[in-house]
This record gives structure tokens, sequence and C-alpha cells, in this order.
């Protein structure tokens, strides 16, 4: 009865270390590009997007969305510690299948010219990787168990610390900025868990898969996970199709301008994240849209101000190279922000709504429309093309959503039609 009697409280203090979480992640990254733009090359940052890309890809691919099941079923769940158990089970030997294949195959890739110089650079990439994937969903367990100042501790460990140890490992280049962040993120674990296991003693994380488990909540699981793909594909994938199409230096040019601006939109996101909780115990969801949409739509015009209008001038920060050719796509960008912000509430009333086969199509048709339009620009644009794609991509999103809400607006009108 926790959520019941304490919901006002509870919320305050979850929306407080979630979005506190969230703007010190933005400065810290920040701060942490400044500094790799100060001690190493635009080739190396360009490696080291690279490898931040292709580890947030496995974790991304192996977790399939549980992290978002976890925070959403395991407040109420009668088995928490066998629900925890599978989710951590399953994303884990998925990871370590594709780890597998990736080491069968890194010699066959052109990956290893650019990225691994031999076998020990893999097995200390892929330790890596299973770190990330650890920490990812100890944030589900965290905001689930109301313990979201674990959160908010582990972040600011991790996102700090990782500025300290880019000095150390500037000899490394991209590998050494993909380093950095990667035992920041362990040492980060550490402490949050030692914290955690002092505050609920008596949870215990059962590592024994449990099928029905699965069956249960798989499907919500991979509904969400297509939602987060079409957000989180471009980041993952763009800086290593670069680096194979293009260069290193572009890599680095484009990742930039993109990690300013998903910072932006994951901050936005945190937001829609509070209400989809507040809707999920019971608070009325036509009034938690009249804040939601006016907040959202705040910050996406600040942004849009912002970014547009100054970006050059903030990319001159880091380094001149990246004002002189990175302004472009991030004009472009936050030109999309608006129509990235009205898919996503739509999306968030669907979750509200449990209507996950909905939040399926809308999802596929944005990924689908990213695809084909990065196809149809890249030939000809280059770089560019891939952030008009996400543009263009994020577009064709309200379109869909107008299109349905006129069909359904027709059906309510006439009744009777067929």
């Amino acid at each position: 009865m926790m959520f019941k009697d304490n919901h006002g409280s509870f919320f305050a203090l979850y929306s407080f270390h979630l979005i506190l979480s969230k703007i010190l992640f933005a400065i810290s990254g920040v701060v942490f590009w400044w500094i790799a733009a100060k001690l190493y090359s635009v080739e190396s940052i360009g490696v080291g997007s690279a490898l931040i890309s292709a580890s947030s890809l496995f974790v991304f691919i192996s977790s399939l969305g549980f992290g978002s099941t976890i925070v959403r079923f395991l407040p109420k769940g009668e088995d928490r510690a066998k629900i925890v158990g599978t989710l951590f089970a399953f994303s884990l030997s998925l990871l370590m299948l594709f780890g597998i294949v990736f080491i069968l195959g890194v010699r066959f890739l052109p990956v290893q010219q650019h990225i691994f110089k031999n076998y020990p650079f893999v097995f200390v990439f892929l330790s890596f990787v299973v770190f990330i994937q650890i920490s990812g969903m100890l944030d589900g367990v965290y905001i689930a168990l109301n313990s979201t100042g674990l959160v908010l501790i582990k972040g600011v460990i991790q996102n700090f610390l990782r500025v300290g140890i880019l000095f150390f490992f500037a000899f490394l280049g991209g590998f050494g900025i993909f380093s950095s962040n990667c035992l920041a993120a362990i040492f980060a674990i550490v402490v949050s868990f030692i914290l955690f296991i002092q505050k609920k003693p008596s949870f215990k994380i059962e590592f024994r898969p449990d099928f029905s488990v699965l069956r249960k909540y798989l499907p919500f699981s991979l509904v969400n996970f297509l939602n987060a793909v079409s957000f989180s594909l471009v980041g993952m994938i763009a800086p290593i199709v670069i680096l194979f199409l293009y260069s290193k230096r572009e890599a680095g040019l484009f990742y930039i301008p993109w990690m300013m601006f998903s910072a932006y939109c994951s901050f936005i996101l945190s937001v829609n994240s509070i209400f989809l909780m507040k809707a999920s115990y019971g608070e009325n969801v036509r009034g938690l849209l009249k804040k939601a949409l006016p907040f959202s739509f705040g910050l996406g015009l600040i942004g849009f101000l912002l970014f547009f209008f100054w970006g050059s001038y903030i990319l001159s920060i880091f380094k001149k190279d990246f004002s002189l050719y990175s302004t472009g796509v991030l004009k472009i960008l936050f030109s999309s922000i608006f129509f990235f912000i009205i898919n996503q509430i739509y999306i968030t009333v669907l979750n509200i709504h449990k209507e996950t086969v909905k939040v399926g199509k809308i999802s596929t048709f944005i990924l689908l429309s990213i695809i084909i339009f990065a196809f149809l620009f890249m030939p000809k644009l280059g770089v560019i093309g891939i952030a008009y794609a996400w543009l263009f991509a994020n577009l064709s999103g309200n379109i869909y959503i107008a299109l349905i809400y006129l069909k359904k607006r027709a059906g309510a009108l006439n009744p009777n039609a067929t």
C-alpha cells in the first residue's frame, strides 16, 4: 500500500531524483566531450563514439526493453526476486550469445582495422559491455523498489568519475574514451549495489529463469523495445555506419551534435515517464496531459531557440571543427524536436491505456521511415542526410497520428459506416 498511502511524496521524490539525474547527465556529458575534444583528436572521438554506440547496441538488443518492464511491473509483482532474476538471466544470456558471434566474426569485419587492433581489445570491450548492461537494468530495479536516490547516486559517480579518468587514457585514443565510460560505470555499480543491499537486505535475486515470467512480460517488453529503437537507433547505428562509409572524422563530427540533441530529448522523455508512472497508479490521464503538454513543448521551444540560433557558438566550445562542420546537423535535429515530442506524447498515452499493439505500429512506422529516408538522402547529402532522415521520419509520425485521429473522428461521426 506504499504507493497509495504515500502517493504524493513518492512521486515528488521520484520526479526530483529522476529529473536531477537527467540534468546532471546532460551537464556531465557536455563536460566529458568538451575535455575529450581537448585531449583527443576528432578521429579519436569518432572511434570512441563508434565504440560507445556499438556497446549501446549490444546492450539495447539483448535487454529487449526489460528495464521498462521492471519499472512497470515489479512494484506490484508477487515474486520480485523471480521476475528480476529471470529478466537478468535471459538478457545476459542473449548478450553472451551475441558476444560469441561477435568474437567469431570480428576478423571478417572491417571493424577490426578501424577499432580493434587484436583480440584482447575485443575481450575487454565485451567485458565492459556486460557491466553496462547490468548498470542499465539496475536502474530499473532501483526505480521500481522506491530507491530512486540510488539512481541519482550511481549517475553522479559514473558521469563525473569518467571525466577524471579521461586524462589517464589519452594514449589509447578512441578506446580510451570508451574505457573511461566503462570503468566509471563499474565503480558506480559497486557503490550503488552495496548501498542497495544495506537498504533492502531482504531482497534477493534468483538467477533461475522462469519461462512463465518471460511469457507474461515479454510482449510488453518487445513493444517498448520497438518504441525505444525508433529513438535510439540513430545514435547507436549512425556513428558506426559513418565510420565505415566515410571516415573516423565524419563519425566524430556527427556524434557531438547528436549527443547534445539526444541528451536534451532524454530529459523530456524522463518527464513523460513520470506522468506514465503517475497514471499507472490511478491519477487522471486528462489532468496529467494538461501538465505534460505545456511542460514538454516549453522545453522543446527552449531547446529549439537555444541550439538553432546559438548552436554554432555552443559547438565551438568543443572544437572549432565542430562549429564549422556540425552546425547544420545540430540545427536539423533540433528542428525536429516538436515532431518528436508529439510522437512521444502519443506513445505515452497509448502506454497509459496499455494499447501495446498501437505502440508497436507507430514505433515500427517511424523506424522504417528513418531507414527509408536515410537510404534516400545519404547518397546525395552524405552524413547530414541522416539528420534529415530523422527530421522527416518524425514528421511522418505526426502525419500518421493525424490520419489515425481523423479516421477515429470520422468513425465517431458515422457509427454506421462500414
